[in-house]
């Protein structure tokens, strides 16, 4: 089905060509049920997968690209798109196949910068899941949030803008992705924080409710906002800024059923509910950046952020009583993330050697609720 002068790309040519608006076909020859849970925004689908999958030669003989434009397939994992690749280029294509399809994709960031008073944020994304992680810095220094990157992106970003990684801190134990906190903080010497009741089998600096860390010319405030975890928290930027990691989204709110029974789901989303009611306290006109978006992220498009005035607008959860918005979430819960109980466990004990990651982290981001 392949021949050996097929070509590959990887995710970082790809991302590239992308960011400097290089002309691209991108040809998703994925099912649809796999295309919703999570996709290069850019690309184009044929349902194809079963009569290339079936070795069927003229599965994409009802395609049409400009010959001019190079067309890149991706799969799952790159493998079905080889064989894709090898009839296109058989067609006069310019021709491609995405090397580890998908799920090498899931790699794939960009940066959106927010510049503020004493302060840069980087907000720094995995553009196929949507996960959002922040190098805040201030004069020389900085801190890291929410950290789902290599290290050295981190560290590397830092070096570009003249700061010191001081901090790095997850808001919560992540369910759907593996945390790469506990290696920066390796890498760095960054002390690694996080609110005292945490329940992790690694040493960690304990931070408690309300402690100000300084960072600069500037410092951020612990809030602890349990719900979507016991442990949760938010970290408050002075008067401009909430980090509310998977507690409030840009697009709805946090699950309170990870690892819960229904009783316990219901505690939490009281929880919850009380966590929120203390974000919406905030000045109205504060931007909320979170750790997730629910869709694939645009290469290239701005920080994904709102103010609360906003997000009151456009979530109706926040403006509920206290039962209603109980009821109402536990009645509309999305499905599990994939594997959530196994990376649950990894980013308590803080070691992934066992695993491969990118199967273990492929699939749509599922901790929200819209």
């Amino acid at each position: 089905m392949t021949s050996n002068n097929t070509t590959e790309i990887d995710s970082q040519t790809l991302s590239n060509w992308l960011k400097a608006g290089k002309n691209v076909s991108i040809l998703d020859i994925r099912s649809l049920s796999e295309r919703a849970e999570w996709r290069i925004p850019q690309s184009l689908h044929a349902d194809v997968y079963d009569a290339l999958k079936a070795g069927n030669e003229k599965a994409l003989d009802f395609l049409s690209f400009d010959k001019n434009i190079p067309v890149v397939s991706l799969c799952a994992g790159g493998k079905l798109s080889l064989f894709a690749t090898e009839i296109l280029s058989r067609k006069g294509y310019e021709a491609y196949s995405l090397s580890g399809g998908m799920k090498a994709w899931n790699y794939a960031w960009d940066t959106a910068i927010v510049q503020m008073e004493n302060v840069t944020i980087l907000q720094i994304r995995r553009v196929a899941k949507g996960c959002l992680s922040y190098l805040i810095g201030s004069g020389e220094q900085a801190m890291v949030i929410d950290a789902s990157l290599d290290p050295y992106v981190y560290m590397n970003l830092a070096t570009e803008n003249g700061w010191k990684i001081e901090y790095a801190t997850d808001t919560h134990i992540h369910a759907d992705y593996v945390s790469r906190t506990k290696e920066l903080v390796q890498a760095s010497g960054a002390k690694h924080l996080m609110i005292g009741t945490a329940n992790v089998l690694y040493d960690f600096v304990p931070v408690t409710n309300e402690e100000i860390i300084k960072i600069g010319d500037t410092h951020l405030q612990v809030l602890h906002t349990p719900g979507h975890t016991y442990e949760s928290v938010s970290w408050v930027l002075t008067d401009k800024a909430l980090f509310t990691g998977d507690t409030l989204f840009t697009d709805g709110i946090g699950r309170p059923d990870l690892k819960a029974d229904e009783e316990e789901s219901k505690s939490k989303a009281i929880m919850l509910f009380s966590s929120l009611q203390q974000l919406m306290a905030f000045d109205s006109r504060m931007m909320v950046f979170p750790a997730h978006v629910s869709k694939s992220i645009v290469l290239g498009q701005e920080a994904i952020t709102a103010t609360l005035e906003q997000l009151k607008n456009d979530i109706a959860a926040l403006s509920l009583e206290k039962q209603d918005f109980v009821n109402g979430i536990l009645a509309n819960l999305p499905p599990t993330p994939p594997n959530y109980l196994t990376i649950a466990e990894i980013n308590r004990k803080g070691n992934s050697t066992e695993y491969n990651l990118a199967d273990l982290e492929a699939g749509a981001n599922r901790c929200a609720i819209q």
